[in-house]
């Protein structure tokens, strides 16, 4: 299958803090190193989640553009925008703009005014909803707004939802935003499910027992090709395919045939046989890895993969609901600039997987690899979503 010649999506800006620090440089050393920054949470344990492991973010970190007012939530997102903003080397987001903000609800402009400045983090209805674009800087009150919520795949869900507006010829610049914030509510919602690890994430290891919850935002900036070229800023990555699918077969577990539809979906939109790099999602669930693994078995084999990388981040920042795929897209982008693909954090043992594909447990440099990058998002009640990046210039290392 012959790649697509016309790179008409591109990223030209990324913010993201993670439990790893402020910014993508923060976090694609962490991820290199295998760091992992899990602990215990001494809020949650007080709500009577005793034995938590989770992965919350320094605020001394996530605030250190400036502005502390409103939410934790607001916070972190705004944080994260500027950073997008600063790489992709605009001043401001002005009228015709898409922004597309995403998360558990959307945020009332009652629960904006009822966060006052400097005050002390409290679990109220302005930590569950959120962002909203008002509280994000640079913004036109006449930019196009959109909330999409989408369980785990809801960042990846807002950047196929982009692409598709871009192509459509409605504007040259989106903007994607979304936050996870830890809190007792959100906390137990997923201790009820039996997902959460009580020793913490571990993806793909053979004595994984659940998934650890973090907390963090990441932003993304795309333009149309030609409208990045026009400023003269060069992208730092390709949306070269996507798809962003609801199953609804199952309202939890992972669903094999869905997800190896959804990939296949993903790099034909793309034009790609296969890609040089897997980020999974990974949360570190014993069915979850298991399917997902199995999914891409199913759709390699036929292509006639050999041992393409995998790996995947929850096991050093935990998982980021409703964000999770952001720290998977600057993966991807480290990925594309180094040609290094990290290893999973927390992996020692990995589950065995077919000759498709090659659990990584440590960073491995990928010279000639193709320099693209598979990043899966899945979420509950089946809502599934595969992304296709490619190197800017369609090269090969």
């Amino acid at each position: 299958m012959a790649p697509r010649t016309t790179p008409d999506t591109v990223i030209t800006g990324m913010g993201l803090i993670t439990a790893y620090g402020d910014g993508t440089g923060a976090y694609w050393s962490g991820l290199l190193a295998g760091s992992r920054a899990l602990r215990p949470h001494a809020a949650l344990a007080a709500a009577g989640f005793e034995r938590n492991v989770t992965a919350p973010v320094a605020m001394a970190d996530g605030a250190a553009s400036g502005e502390r007012r409103g939410s934790r939530r607001s916070v972190l997102a705004r944080v994260a925008t500027g950073q997008a903003m600063r790489e992709a080397a605009l001043a401001e987001l002005g009228p015709g703009t898409l922004v597309v903000t995403v998360g558990q609800a959307p945020q009332a402009d009652d629960a904006r005014e009822g966060a006052r400045e400097g005050a002390a983090p409290r679990w109220g209805r302005d930590e569950l909803a959120g962002p909203s674009p008002a509280d994000l800087p640079g913004i036109s009150p006449r930019a196009e707004t959109v909330y999409l919520s989408q369980a785990c795949a809801s960042v990846s869900f807002a950047l196929d939802y982009a692409r598709t507006w871009l192509r459509s010829g409605c504007g040259t610049t989106a903007l994607v935003v979304g936050t996870c914030v830890l809190n007792a509510y959100e906390y137990a919602g997923m201790a009820i499910t039996g997902a959460l690890s009580p020793t913490g994430a571990r993806p793909f290891d053979t004595a994984r027992d659940g998934t650890s919850l973090g907390e963090g935002a990441g932003a993304l900036l795309l333009e149309t090709a030609a409208a990045a070229d026009r400023r003269g800023v060069r992208p730092q990555a390709v949306l070269a395919g996507a798809a962003a699918r609801v199953n609804g077969r199952s309202p939890a577990a992972s669903d094999e045939e869905a997800i190896s539809d959804c990939v296949r979906a993903a790099l034909d939109d793309a034009g790609l046989d296969r890609v040089g790099y897997i980020h999974a999602h990974a949360t570190g669930t014993v069915q979850g890895d298991t399917v997902e693994l199995a999914a891409l078995e199913a759709v390699g084999a036929p292509r006639g993969w050999e041992a393409v990388p995998v790996s995947g981040h929850k096991g050093g920042i935990g998982h980021l609901m409703h964000a999770s795929s952001a720290p998977g897209i600057a993966a991807a982008l480290g990925y594309l600039r180094t040609g290094t693909a990290p290893g999973t954090p927390g992996l020692d043992t990995p589950e065995v997987a077919g000759r498709s594909l090659c659990l990584l447990t440590t960073p491995r440099e990928l010279p000639g690899a193709p320099r693209s990058c598979l990043v899966n998002s899945f979420g509950f009640a089946g809502n599934n979503s595969s992304l296709v990046l490619t190197a800017p210039d369609g090269s090969t290392r």
